[in-house]
């Protein structure tokens, strides 16, 4: 099987449709949808542990493609930085794949033609009274000004006489001060130039540079490196914008050896699923081989798929990926040989697989 859920453009935000291709006719059909990254499993009152089946809104099977519809309640639920896996009763499981969801809480959402809420008009404060007008101050009249008082005049027996004595210490003092004007400016000899510096008691001058331009400071010491990102928030920082699909296979590349950890391959994981949808030959490839049961190397929290496998390596095949013809080989045999063991998915895929193929 191979499932994908979309918004609901009839319904609007916060709404989808789940299309599970290769699936039989049911009656009334009700899923599980685990969270890879935890195990979890959705429930009306959210994640958790313990299974609880889920039961679209409505549903229809037209020429082998199921689709049910979905509301708030499991769209809001999903974060396309995740990776989930979906278990139709009586059909079997496969990864569910996101394509451009709607959140409720986006713009247009809860419910199409709802009411925006009415602008509540803040009080308006009590008006303040006026204060009363100061009564105006009474005029005061002006001072009556005094009549003058006439001045009295010195004795006449002082006036216009000087003492002799005065007159000669005034006159001692104008010819002193004329004899220092002519000694300061006249007869003074030009004043002494000044001692050099003895010993080391001055620095000496350092020479300038010969260009004008300030050299520029050398560093002190070299900038400590920059700390790594832990692999699953790289990859989860990188895809929050519209990701290149080159970098993001480059950027997976070192993350896919037989010593890569859990956290490792699920981010390896994110990047190359990123970069498979938006065409890229080779990491079409890579996650055929996350599903691939017969691939050895480690897959972290995505559960092995015989058809989500095939469905990725003829995805790469169709593109030109060199590689995926012989993986595509090697897992016809495999699920051969599981389908010769009982095992009814192998058995069912390998009814739809082609014995050319």
């Amino acid at each position: 099987m191979r499932a994908t859920i979309k918004s609901d453009p009839g319904r609007g935000p916060g709404y989808g449709i789940i299309e599970i291709h290769e699936a039989s006719a049911v009656d009334r059909p009700t899923f599980l949808l685990r969270r890879a990254s935890d195990g979890k499993l959705l429930s009306a009152s959210g994640w958790q542990e313990s299974e609880s089946p889920l039961y679209p809104d409505a549903w229809d099977n037209d020429s082998s493609v199921l689709r049910l519809a979905v509301g708030p309640a499991i769209v809001d639920e999903l974060d396309h930085l995740d990776a989930y896996r979906i278990s139709l009763q009586g059909q079997g499981q496969c990864m569910l794949a996101m394509e451009n969801l709607l959140y409720s809480n986006m713009s247009g959402g809860q419910g199409m033609g709802a009411m925006a809420p009415s602008a509540v008009t803040p009080p308006q404060p009590d008006p303040v009274p006026a204060p009363a007008p100061e009564p105006e101050p009474e005029p005061v009249a002006a001072p009556v000004a005094a009549p003058p008082q006439p001045v009295a005049e010195p004795p006449a027996s002082t006036t216009g006489k000087r003492s002799p004595l005065l007159m000669i210490l005034l006159l001692i003092v104008l010819v002193a001060a004329a004899g220092a004007a002519v000694w300061w400016f006249v007869l003074r000899g030009p004043a002494p130039s000044p001692l050099p510096p003895v010993g080391n008691s001055a620095p000496a001058q350092q020479p300038l540079p010969p260009n004008d331009e300030a050299q520029p400071p050398k560093p002190s010491a070299t900038p400590a490196p920059q700390q790594k990102q832990p692999p699953l928030r790289m990859a989860r920082e990188h895809l929050r914008g519209q990701a290149d699909p080159d970098l993001s296979l480059a950027l997976a590349r070192p993350l896919r050896n037989n010593n890569a950890g859990s956290e490792e391959s699920d981010a390896a994981f994110l990047l190359l699923e990123d970069a498979s949808q938006k065409g890229n030959a080779e990491a079409m490839l890579l996650v055929g081989q996350y599903y691939d049961p017969t691939n050895s190397l480690p897959k972290g929290s995505i559960p092995s798929d015989m058809a989500q496998a095939r469905y990725w390596y003829e995805q790469a095949q169709q593109k030109g990926q060199p590689q995926a013809a012989a993986a595509l080989h090697a897992l016809r045999a495999h699920v051969q040989t599981e389908a010769e063991k009982g095992n009814a998915e192998a058995r069912l895929l390998l009814r739809q697989w082609p014995q050319g193929e």
